[in-house]
Protein backbone atom coordinates (compact mmCIF):
# COMPACT_ATOMS: atom_id res chain seq x y z
CA UNK A 1 0.00 0.00 0.00
CA UNK A 2 1.48 3.27 -1.18
CA UNK A 3 1.54 6.33 1.30
CA UNK A 4 -1.36 7.62 -1.00
CA UNK A 5 -3.44 5.00 -0.42
CA UNK A 6 -2.34 4.48 3.72
CA UNK A 7 -4.28 8.17 3.50
CA UNK A 8 -7.12 8.05 1.01
CA UNK A 9 -8.64 4.95 1.84
CA UNK A 10 -9.66 6.11 5.51
CA UNK A 11 -10.77 9.10 4.19
CA UNK A 12 -13.17 7.81 1.84
CA UNK A 13 -14.74 5.34 4.77
CA UNK A 14 -14.93 8.58 6.69
CA UNK A 15 -16.89 10.32 4.13
CA UNK A 16 -18.93 7.40 3.08
CA UNK A 17 -20.15 7.04 6.82
CA UNK A 18 -20.29 10.58 7.30
CA UNK A 19 -21.73 12.79 4.00
CA UNK A 20 -22.83 15.72 5.95
CA UNK A 21 -19.38 16.30 8.09
CA UNK A 22 -18.58 18.93 10.44
CA UNK A 23 -15.43 20.90 9.24
CA UNK A 24 -13.68 20.98 12.66
CA UNK A 25 -14.16 17.19 12.67
CA UNK A 26 -13.01 15.96 9.50
CA UNK A 27 -9.35 18.27 9.89
CA UNK A 28 -9.16 16.20 13.18
CA UNK A 29 -9.42 13.05 11.98
CA UNK A 30 -7.27 14.09 9.11
CA UNK A 31 -4.57 14.18 11.93
CA UNK A 32 -5.66 11.08 13.59
CA UNK A 33 -5.07 9.35 9.99
CA UNK A 34 -1.91 10.51 9.36
CA UNK A 35 -0.36 9.53 12.67
CA UNK A 36 -2.06 6.44 12.14
CA UNK A 37 -0.62 5.79 8.52
CA UNK A 38 2.84 5.89 10.33
CA UNK A 39 4.16 7.46 6.76
CA UNK A 40 8.00 6.50 5.57
CA UNK A 41 10.30 9.24 5.27
CA UNK A 42 9.87 8.94 0.98
CA UNK A 43 5.55 8.83 1.90
CA UNK A 44 5.75 11.89 3.54
CA UNK A 45 7.69 13.49 1.55
CA UNK A 46 5.73 12.14 -1.75
CA UNK A 47 2.53 13.66 -0.02
CA UNK A 48 4.29 16.88 0.92
CA UNK A 49 4.81 17.63 -2.80
CA UNK A 50 1.29 16.22 -3.77
CA UNK A 51 -0.70 18.34 -1.28
CA UNK A 52 1.91 21.40 -1.24
CA UNK A 53 5.42 22.09 -0.13
CA UNK A 54 4.22 25.44 2.20
CA UNK A 55 2.86 23.11 4.33
CA UNK A 56 4.97 21.85 6.65
CA UNK A 57 2.93 19.43 7.99
CA UNK A 58 1.01 16.63 5.84
CA UNK A 59 -2.25 16.73 7.79
CA UNK A 60 -3.07 20.75 6.64
CA UNK A 61 -1.59 20.20 3.48
CA UNK A 62 -4.10 16.56 2.94
CA UNK A 63 -7.31 19.09 4.53
CA UNK A 64 -6.52 21.80 2.48
CA UNK A 65 -6.28 19.69 -0.97
CA UNK A 66 -9.88 18.62 0.00
CA UNK A 67 -10.92 21.44 0.43
CA UNK A 68 -9.30 22.60 -2.84
CA UNK A 69 -12.15 21.04 -4.37
CA UNK A 70 -8.68 19.51 -6.79
CA UNK A 71 -8.40 16.81 -4.28
CA UNK A 72 -5.16 14.14 -5.09
CA UNK A 73 -7.30 11.13 -3.64
CA UNK A 74 -9.42 9.39 -6.07
CA UNK A 75 -13.17 8.78 -5.57
CA UNK A 76 -13.57 11.29 -2.83
CA UNK A 77 -16.88 13.39 -2.76
CA UNK A 78 -16.20 16.78 -3.89
CA UNK A 79 -17.29 18.60 -0.76
CA UNK A 80 -18.07 22.05 -2.40
CA UNK A 81 -21.17 23.20 -0.35
CA UNK A 82 -21.27 24.07 3.63
CA UNK A 83 -24.49 25.23 5.81
CA UNK A 84 -23.40 26.65 9.50
CA UNK A 85 -25.43 24.52 12.83
CA UNK A 86 -25.36 25.31 15.97
CA UNK A 87 -22.46 27.75 15.55
CA UNK A 88 -20.07 24.97 13.44
CA UNK A 89 -19.71 24.64 9.45
CA UNK A 90 -20.22 21.42 7.88
CA UNK A 91 -19.54 20.21 4.30
CA UNK A 92 -21.49 18.48 1.83
CA UNK A 93 -21.51 17.70 -2.07
CA UNK A 94 -24.51 20.12 -3.35
CA UNK A 95 -25.70 17.82 -6.27
CA UNK A 96 -27.09 15.67 -3.15
CA UNK A 97 -30.48 16.19 -1.92
CA UNK A 98 -30.34 16.38 1.91
CA UNK A 99 -33.57 16.24 3.95
CA UNK A 100 -33.57 18.42 7.78
CA UNK A 101 -33.34 14.94 9.22
CA UNK A 102 -30.30 14.12 7.58
CA UNK A 103 -28.83 17.63 8.86
CA UNK A 104 -30.00 16.98 12.33
CA UNK A 105 -28.55 13.54 12.61
CA UNK A 106 -25.06 14.89 11.44
CA UNK A 107 -25.24 17.12 13.84
CA UNK A 108 -25.97 14.80 16.53
CA UNK A 109 -23.26 12.24 15.46
CA UNK A 110 -20.83 15.08 15.62
CA UNK A 111 -22.07 15.92 19.37
CA UNK A 112 -21.52 12.36 20.11
CA UNK A 113 -17.95 12.17 18.82
CA UNK A 114 -16.60 15.04 20.45
CA UNK A 115 -14.98 13.42 23.55
CA UNK A 116 -13.24 11.25 20.79
CA UNK A 117 -12.48 14.42 18.82
CA UNK A 118 -11.29 16.31 21.91
CA UNK A 119 -8.38 13.29 22.32
CA UNK A 120 -7.74 13.59 18.55
CA UNK A 121 -7.36 17.11 19.22
CA UNK A 122 -5.19 16.79 22.37
CA UNK A 123 -2.80 14.63 20.91
CA UNK A 124 -2.66 16.37 18.00
CA UNK A 125 -1.82 19.68 19.73
CA UNK A 126 0.64 17.77 21.66
CA UNK A 127 2.74 16.68 18.61
CA UNK A 128 2.58 20.03 16.99
CA UNK A 129 3.76 21.32 20.47
CA UNK A 130 6.99 18.84 21.01
CA UNK A 131 7.83 19.41 17.06
CA UNK A 132 8.25 23.18 17.36
CA UNK A 133 10.26 23.24 20.43
CA UNK A 134 12.43 20.55 19.10
CA UNK A 135 12.66 22.73 16.48
CA UNK A 136 14.26 25.88 18.91
CA UNK A 137 16.42 23.66 20.66
CA UNK A 138 14.17 22.79 23.25
CA UNK A 139 13.85 18.98 24.46
CA UNK A 140 11.49 17.62 26.87
CA UNK A 141 12.10 17.12 30.38
CA UNK A 142 9.16 16.63 31.73
CA UNK A 143 5.41 15.61 30.69
CA UNK A 144 2.55 15.61 33.43
CA UNK A 145 -1.11 15.44 32.44
CA UNK A 146 -1.36 19.03 30.37
CA UNK A 147 1.75 20.98 30.95
CA UNK A 148 4.81 20.29 29.24
CA UNK A 149 8.51 21.50 30.83
CA UNK A 150 11.34 22.09 27.93
CA UNK A 151 14.81 23.05 28.50
CA UNK A 152 17.31 24.14 26.11
CA UNK A 153 20.62 25.05 28.41
CA UNK A 154 19.67 27.76 31.19
CA UNK A 155 16.15 28.46 29.53
CA UNK A 156 12.93 26.53 30.80
CA UNK A 157 9.60 26.78 28.61
CA UNK A 158 6.43 25.47 30.87
CA UNK A 159 3.85 24.96 28.59
CA UNK A 160 0.32 24.55 29.51
CA UNK A 161 -1.84 23.00 26.69
CA UNK A 162 -5.41 23.45 26.65
CA UNK A 163 -8.32 21.91 24.14
CA UNK A 164 -10.29 25.14 24.23
CA UNK A 165 -9.85 28.69 24.75
CA UNK A 166 -12.83 28.40 26.97
CA UNK A 167 -10.50 25.99 29.31
CA UNK A 168 -7.67 29.00 29.54
CA UNK A 169 -6.84 29.38 33.43
CA UNK A 170 -5.26 31.93 33.81
CA UNK A 171 -5.25 32.04 38.02
CA UNK A 172 -3.84 28.85 37.57
CA UNK A 173 -0.38 29.57 35.66
CA UNK A 174 -0.18 32.93 37.42
CA UNK A 175 0.21 31.30 40.98
CA UNK A 176 3.62 29.24 39.28
CA UNK A 177 5.01 32.25 37.57
CA UNK A 178 4.81 34.47 41.53
CA UNK A 179 7.38 31.66 42.52
CA UNK A 180 9.66 31.45 39.76
CA UNK A 181 12.02 33.47 41.59
CA UNK A 182 13.06 30.09 43.48
CA UNK A 183 14.08 28.50 39.71
CA UNK A 184 17.29 28.60 38.18
CA UNK A 185 17.75 30.55 34.79
CA UNK A 186 15.41 32.16 32.59
CA UNK A 187 11.47 30.49 32.43
CA UNK A 188 8.68 31.38 30.19
CA UNK A 189 5.05 30.24 31.56
CA UNK A 190 3.12 29.48 27.93
CA UNK A 191 -0.63 28.31 27.62
CA UNK A 192 -0.97 26.83 24.20
CA UNK A 193 -4.51 26.83 22.19
CA UNK A 194 -5.93 25.79 19.49
CA UNK A 195 -7.48 27.99 16.57
CA UNK A 196 -11.53 28.02 16.41
CA UNK A 197 -14.12 29.17 13.67
CA UNK A 198 -15.01 31.75 15.78
CA UNK A 199 -13.18 35.35 16.71
CA UNK A 200 -15.55 35.84 19.02
CA UNK A 201 -13.95 33.85 22.23
CA UNK A 202 -10.79 34.79 21.46
CA UNK A 203 -11.54 38.60 21.74
CA UNK A 204 -13.27 38.09 25.21
CA UNK A 205 -10.42 36.48 26.42
CA UNK A 206 -7.75 39.03 25.44
CA UNK A 207 -10.69 42.05 26.56
CA UNK A 208 -10.46 40.53 29.64
CA UNK A 209 -7.39 38.63 30.63
CA UNK A 210 -4.84 40.19 27.88
CA UNK A 211 -3.62 42.69 30.33
CA UNK A 212 -3.44 40.53 33.51
CA UNK A 213 -1.62 37.97 31.26
CA UNK A 214 1.44 40.37 30.24
CA UNK A 215 1.50 41.45 33.94
CA UNK A 216 2.06 38.25 35.54
CA UNK A 217 4.38 37.55 32.08
CA UNK A 218 2.13 34.64 30.88
CA UNK A 219 2.29 33.85 27.44
CA UNK A 220 -0.61 32.57 25.43
CA UNK A 221 0.68 30.71 21.78
CA UNK A 222 -2.21 29.87 19.15
CA UNK A 223 -2.01 26.56 17.68
CA UNK A 224 -3.68 26.91 14.07
CA UNK A 225 -4.54 23.22 12.74
CA UNK A 226 -5.56 23.99 9.63
CA UNK A 227 -2.35 25.65 8.90
CA UNK A 228 -0.64 23.27 11.24
CA UNK A 229 1.36 26.53 12.61
CA UNK A 230 2.31 27.83 16.15
CA UNK A 231 2.31 31.32 16.72
CA UNK A 232 2.22 34.18 19.76
CA UNK A 233 -1.28 35.73 20.65
CA UNK A 234 -0.74 37.20 24.16
CA UNK A 235 3.13 38.29 25.53
CA UNK A 236 6.53 38.06 23.98
CA UNK A 237 9.45 35.70 23.75
CA UNK A 238 12.86 36.71 24.44
CA UNK A 239 13.94 33.74 22.76
CA UNK A 240 15.24 34.35 19.38
CA UNK A 241 15.41 30.29 18.79
CA UNK A 242 11.64 30.64 19.36
CA UNK A 243 10.52 33.70 17.87
CA UNK A 244 12.27 32.37 14.19
CA UNK A 245 9.66 29.07 14.64
CA UNK A 246 6.59 31.24 14.87
CA UNK A 247 5.13 31.81 11.26
CA UNK A 248 3.82 35.04 12.41
CA UNK A 249 5.73 36.25 15.10
CA UNK A 250 4.31 39.82 15.25
CA UNK A 251 0.60 38.26 15.88
CA UNK A 252 0.61 39.21 19.05
CA UNK A 253 1.81 42.91 18.42
CA UNK A 254 -1.05 43.14 15.93
CA UNK A 255 -3.40 41.64 18.52
CA UNK A 256 -2.14 44.09 21.02
CA UNK A 257 -2.81 47.15 18.79
CA UNK A 258 -5.92 45.94 16.70
CA UNK A 259 -7.87 44.93 20.06
CA UNK A 260 -6.53 46.33 22.85
CA UNK A 261 -9.31 49.25 24.11
CA UNK A 262 -8.39 52.20 24.28
CA UNK A 263 -9.91 54.15 27.41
Amino acid sequence: MTGIEKISEPLRQLLKSREIIARCELLLRIYDIVDGANLSDRESEELKSLVGEKMERIAPGVFANIMSGETIFSDLPKLDTYTQMSGRIFHFQHTQRYSKRDFDDANRKFLQALPELKKILRASLAKMLKEFMEGAGYALSKESGECFVFTAGERTAEVHLVTSIRSVDLDAVATKTESKTDCVGIVDYIILVPSSESLEPFMQLYREHGAKAEEKEIQIWLATMEKGIIDPFVGYTTDLDIYKQFKNPRLAEMVRSNWCQNE
